[in-house]
């Protein structure tokens, strides 16, 4: 096995494009560390600086040409990315030319899909690049920029067994400050490398998704509105680029340090730790004193840069009732060459706005709230960008968040003017949705920014501080979700999370075609009666496009038949019901991410028959209609694969079940195996037989369940529930290079279930119905169309064309198992 690299850095060039002084400094920093023995370790690393085109064409194909499977080849990038009309990439050359009209020479470049021909004709199956180079225009004074427009990096650039690391998403800036040793990106690459701090897993080994995910987090501290992102197929998150200390103790301080930091500072708290453990490492203080500046460092850049803003913004605004274009203009180049985000400039903004203005009444209190508030308020005064829409100083203000919608069923229906969530709330998120109640945008995303700080897990509040942001601009898109928060607000968090990581995914790029979704959220307790109140409530409002939910079938076929009639789409991601999709053949608004009844029940049959060898089934279920659609097509699975359905009736909701005497007449008849299609849920088994035939079984009947059975609650159930079997839809080792689960851990810090898979999925979906549409029946016609697709958490989203069913959707095996040595309990992926 041979590790080689090739590292490409581009800092003249023809006129027409800007010198990048820091291209040649970060492929001499990358040389350093991929060539250290105890780093990189790698054989040969080819370093190319200002090269011909036809050299860095022919440099290229030589790294990927004659390498054996086994290889690990790298390339790297630093210079301008270029893309031509039809949104194709190019990497410019010192020899690169444009013409005389602004046009690339396109003969004087190398194009990415060259480079894509040669690394998919290599032998070799593990493959990196890294691009440390943008797609936007020219920035401030004192930045530069790598070029501009959009680039599909995923589909140029992916392939079997790679990884593409790119400096930030395809309509997003990368930053080389003028000045600065290398840029902002690679400094962060090679650190993370360098000193062994992006080992996050410590197992000394940094993996390209570790060194992603650590590289991403310090981009974004100093520069908050660049994004970095990675693009792996198959194997390619996994591969091990370099080497780190398990034990250095230097490396065990900064994880010390990182701990300790809050907002860009070490906490007070922290101090005597951190000077105890440098003891015991036997630091010096200057030793110590280095490491904590250094992991400071990209918290002191963004201070910085808002200082600069602020600066740039009380001189370019000081003693004027208006400023012109051009001042507009050079504020906006400032902001980009900054990194800094539109809510950082709105927040730095507004106060200044609102002490400065000679309309303004003097303030009642020394409350930030009430300058914030009038702020925002006052007609003709703040510019906001949102989205990349600039809406000028001095000109009318956006629209407020006061929520002009007027819901019948407003208790039950919220934007952000009511927490529904009862039991996740503080002072700060309530601050934030009286804000927004009262038409206070700022304080709403502040608030909620700092109740968030606290509280990552709570979805709703990141609804609603995104729904704050999305209220900013005038246009805007919206949809809505309907879960059981009364009911079950554990499943209902779940569900909201999905959507939630969508919004926030969507609203923190360019949004859909420009403009920025926002989310109604319901509860319906998955009643069936409220379920259809609040579907007719959201039918009435046309600026509502779609529906997410609702979540057990008792409440969502009600509800689809709402929908359907009036010809609202409707994607639920946990019903499967065997008739929830029928309810008409034709022009069907009712779609599902969740699996098939059938691949379910065939799932666990198969496993049950063929590995378990298990012949007789007494199944078990309550009143939800998913699980009597798992009791039918049970029936119907088990005597195919020559199984026997015991004859005794276990129904959980009638009054006289008895669960010690419905498993004694069950194991007279032959049963061996018991299957559970019901919730162990408190807030639904409120009866408690769940629970009591699961403690009454004690190992008698081997365990097999549905989907419905994945809830912390089950786990709760300890010994008695060890080894219960069952299928879902989706677990975080089913899709090893998917990066749902991985951003969703890093957005929620709590594990997330197959329900926020699949309501991701039925998110995503309307989003990618909604790029091509403007109308309910157009997203219903895109949905359904034979060439509509979208990769999500649990695969590929495609639905039939006449019903709203998924294809080919996938489900896996789980069971319970003990954590060793623990008495805690967790699922586990099981091979069929």
């Amino acid at each position: 096995m041979a590790k080689v690299a090739l590292l490409i850095g581009v800092s003249e060039y023809e006129p027409g494009l800007t010198p990048l002084p820091a291209a040649i400094n970060d492929v001499e920093a990358m040389e350093q560390v991929l060539l250290h023995p105890e780093i990189g370790g790698f054989d040969n690393v080819k370093v190319l600086k200002n090269p011909q085109r036809q050299a860095m064409d022919e440099e290229i194909e030589r790294l990927f040409s004659d390498r054996q499977r086994d290889d690990l080849l790298l390339m790297f990038f630093s210079g301008h990315g270029i893309k031509d009309e039809n949104g194709k990439l190019y990497f410019a050359a010192c020899n690169t030319k444009k013409s005389d009209k602004g046009e690339l020479l396109k003969s004087t470049t190398v194009p990415a899909n060259s480079v894509h021909s040669v690394m998919s004709n290599s032998r070799c199956k593990r493959e990196v690049v890294i691009l440390d180079c943008c797609f936007s225009g020219a920035f401030a004074e004192g930045m530069s920029a790598k070029d501009d427009g959009f680039v599909d990096i995923k589909n140029q650039l992916g392939g079997e067994g790679r990884a593409v690391l790119t400096s930030s998403t395809s309509t997003q800036y990368s930053f080389e400050q003028q000045g600065a040793d290398t840029s902002t990106y690679t400094r962060y690459i090679v650190e993370g490398l360098k000193t062994g701090a992006a080992d996050k897993n410590e197992d000394g080994w940094i993996s390209i998704d570790e060194l992603h995910e650590y590289a991403t987090k310090a981009v974004q501290e100093a520069t908050p509105a660049m994004k970095p992102e990675i693009y792996a197929i198959k194997e390619g998150y996994k591969i091990n680029l370099a080497k780190a200390p398990i034990d250095h103790p230097k490396l065990i301080y900064r994880r010390d340090v990182n701990y300790w930091v809050r907002d860009g500072e070490i906490i007070n708290m922290g101090r005597i730790p951190l000077t105890k453990r440098q003891k015991e490492l036997g630091l010096q203080p200057d030793e110590a004193s280095a490491i904590e500046a250094e992991v400071l460092k990209p918290y002191q850049d963004y201070k910085e840069n808002l200082q600069e803003y602020q600066k740039a913004f009380i001189e370019a605004t000081k003693g004027k009732l208006s400023v012109s274009d051009n001042t507009h203009a050079d504020l906006k180049r400032l902001q980009q060459a900054l990194g800094l985000r539109d809510e950082d400039i709105a927040l730095i903004e507004a106060p200044i706005i609102a002490e400065n203005s000679p309309s303004l009444p003097p303030p009642r209190s020394q409350n930030s709230n009430f300058k914030y508030y009038i702020g925002v308020c006052i007609i003709g005064i703040i510019g906001v960008l949102i989205g990349g829409t600039v809406v000028y100083l001095f000109r009318p203000t956006p629209q407020s968040c006061a929520n002009k919608e007027q819901y019948s069923l407003n208790d039950r229906i919220s934007l952000g003017e009511e927490i529904l969530l009862k039991q996740d709330t503080n002072p700060d998120k309530e601050a934030g949705v009286k804000a927004f109640a009262q038409g206070d945008c700022l304080t709403t995303i502040r608030k909620l920014q700092a109740y968030r700080a606290a509280n990552f897990s709570d979805p709703e509040a990141l609804i609603y501080l995104n729904n704050a942001k999305a209220r900013q601009q005038e246009n805007r898109l919206k949809i809505a979700v309907s879960v059981p928060i009364g009911e079950s607000p554990n499943i209902a968090k779940e569900i909201l999370r999905g959507v939630a990581q969508v919004q926030n995914q969507v609203n923190s790029s360019n949004g859909i075609n420009g403009k920025a979704l926002e989310v109604a959220i319901a509860n319906d307790d998955n009643d069936p009666n409220t379920a259809s109140n609040i579907a007719t409530v959201f039918v009435k409002d046309m600026s509502i496009l779609a529906v997410v939910g609702h979540n057990a079938s008792r409440a969502s076929i009600p509800a689809a038949s709402v929908y359907q009639n009036a010809g609202l789409v409707m994607i639920s991601p946990t019903s499967y019901a065997r008739n929830i999709t029928s309810i008409s053949n034709i022009g069907n608004y009712i779609f599902l991410t969740a699996p098939s009844v059938s691949s379910i029940v065939d799932s666990i049959s198969r496993y049950a028959i063929n590995q378990r060898r298990k012949t007789n089934f007494l199944i078990c279920v309550d009143k939800n209609p998913d699980n009597g659609s798992v009791k039918d097509s049970f029936i119907e699975a088990i005597r195919r694969a020559s199984g026997t359905m015991n004859p005794i009736d276990c129904n959980l909701d009638d009054s006289k079940f008895n669960p010690q005497v419905v498993l004694s007449q069950a194991i007279k008849k032959g049963a061996n195996a018991l299957v559970l299609a019901f919730y162990i849920d408190k807030s639904r088994d409120k009866t408690g037989r769940g629970g009591a035939l699961i403690r009454a079984n004690q190992g008698q009947l081997a365990l097999f369940g549905t989907p419905s059975m994945y809830t912390k609650e089950t786990l709760e159930q300890g010994q008695n529930i060890n080894n219960i079997i069952m299928s879902v839809p989706w677990h975080p080792t089913a899709f090893p290079n998917n990066p749902f689960a991985s951003n969703a851990m890093e957005l929620w810090k709590v594990p997330v279930t197959w329900r926020t898979a699949t309501s991701y999925d039925a998110t995503l979906a309307i989003v990618k119905g909604l790029q091509q549409s403007k109308t309910r029946e157009d997203l219903q016609k895109a949905l359904h169309s034979p060439g509509f697709s979208v990769n999500g958490a649990t695969g590929k989203i495609q639905f039939f064309t006449r019903l709203g069913d998924r294809k080919d959707n996938a489900v896996f095996l789980v069971k319970v198992q003990q954590i060793p040595g623990t008495d805690k309990y967790e699922f586990a992926p099981i091979q069929p």
